[in-house]
């Protein structure tokens, strides 16, 4: 038994063989990415498809892995994105095996290139590459593709394991703020989705519901995607957690009407003065949670936290696809014409397609702005939970990369898991 293999059966995850993932045997989620090692495939659980259907997603080739995989959102959250990254790199470095050293290192560095540009705020997504091409850089220069191929391997394993093993530590650090009798807001999917599994803050309220804690989780539905309504609530009541939905514009309202006790959420990327990017509408919650004198939590893995950047205002903000502002009311006039209650005469769309502009709009024009995050400035959040520790935002400044490296190192092997050797300068 490997070390991967360990952790799955340390943990408590099984393989299903009708949805084809591994399971968690007490509350029955999936693992949200593994490698299928006989057919060489990366297996996402897709995202895309929940809450309505709980299958996997499979390919052989890495840009696909990349785009749709990542870019579409098939697998989504910042963990859960570097753990599939690292299996793209293997993907990359398998379809690349035949290849003379420096043409593969070359191509391979293509490749990294392309995945890391999926998902550009998401921090863990560029870390799993560059882990993965530097391991491959190592191990060429000693052994040659076929050991590079190995390394990355190896390295993609290691983050994998690394993740589940860290989320425990992560839920160990966070449970003992989690009161009986708490109402936890939450946004967007901040849990084992967002993860390889147990993650982040829903992981946290997962493990303290089953150990007997009252708990009930307001979730905030986070148009337009609309994660919190459909993969927190279905993950939270796959867990038996019960779960209050409630709209985008019902901060207040929620805080009010179900006496809402603390805000915990996941996090994407973190800055050096502490400033914290997550799913857009987090920095919304947390000024309102201000006024009302709630603590404001996020929770999160030592991956997320990126020291290179100095400010929240340097974090690149993505922005989407117009198309999921506007695809529900595309289906609204499909359903209203097919029921009689639009005439044949009817728009298809709302807006018209001729009136969409980009940029700043003019008269009889209209944009549609569409960003993927929001940054919360660090005078508005109480505390910062990590694997590594909990942290007040002006904290995080203290952090170096040799005290993250060493507390990560020193609590994975307390459970058995190591770096592989060609990553170890890597990640130093």
């Amino acid at each position: 038994m490997d070390v991967l293999e360990k952790v799955f059966s340390k943990i408590g995850l099984e393989f299903d063989a009708e949805i084809e993932a591994y399971v968690h045997v007490k509350t029955n989620i999936p693992l949200t990415v593994h490698y299928d090692r006989e057919s060489e495939e990366l297996v996402l659980l897709d995202q895309t498809k929940l809450p309505f259907e709980v299958t996997v997603w499979k390919t052989k080739d890495w840009r696909k892995a990349g785009d749709p995989g990542i870019k579409g959102m098939i697998v989504r959250g910042s963990q859960a994105i570097g753990c599939a990254a690292g299996y793209a790199m293997l993907l990359a470095a398998n379809s690349f095996k035949n290849l003379k050293e420096e043409k593969f290192v070359e191509k391979l560095g293509e490749a990294a290139s392309f995945l890391s540009a999926t998902r550009p705020t998401a921090s863990p997504l560029k870390w799993a590459v560059e882990l993965c091409m530097k391991a491959a850089q190592n191990a060429i220069q000693s052994g040659g593709v076929e050991e590079a191929v190995e390394a990355v391997r190896e390295t993609a394993d290691y983050i994998l394991a690394s993740d589940l093993i860290m989320n425990w530590y992560l839920r160990q650090e966070g449970k003992p703020l989690i009161e009986d009798g708490d109402v936890i807001m939450t946004h967007c999917n901040g849990g084992s989705l967002s993860s390889s599994f147990g993650g982040h803050a829903l992981g946290m309220i997962e493990e303290a519901y089953a150990e007997g804690r009252d708990i009930i989780v307001v979730s905030k539905e986070t148009r337009p995607r609309s994660q919190g309504f459909k993969l927190t609530t279905w993950e939270l009541n796959r867990a038996g957690v019960p779960v209050v939905i409630i709209t985008d514009n019902m901060i207040s309202s929620a805080i009010e009407r179900f006496g809402v006790s603390k805000v915990l959420l996941g996090v994407d990327r973190i800055a050096r003065d502490g400033s914290v990017a997550n799913k857009i509408g987090s920095a919304d919650i947390a000024r309102v949670a201000a006024l009302y004198g709630i603590n404001f939590y996020y929770a999160t893995s030592y991956s997320t936290i990126d020291l290179e950047t100095s400010d929240g205002r340097s974090i690149p903000i993505e922005e989407r696809d117009i198309n999921e502002v506007t695809y529900p009311y595309i289906l609204e006039a499909k359903d209203k014409k097919e029921k009689g209650v639009l005439s044949s005469r009817s728009l298809d769309e709302w807006p018209p397609q001729k009136a969409i502009v980009q940029g700043r709009p003019e008269r009889g024009q209209v944009a549609i702005y569409n960003p993927a995050f929001d940054v919360t400035p660090p005078k508005l959040i109480d505390l910062i939970i990590t694997d590594i520790g909990a942290f007040a935002p002006q904290q995080i400044r203290t952090l170096t990369k040799e005290k993250i490296t060493l507390t990560v190192k020193e609590r994975l092997e307390k459970q058995g898991v190591t770096m592989p050797k060609h990553i170890v300068d890597a990640q130093g």
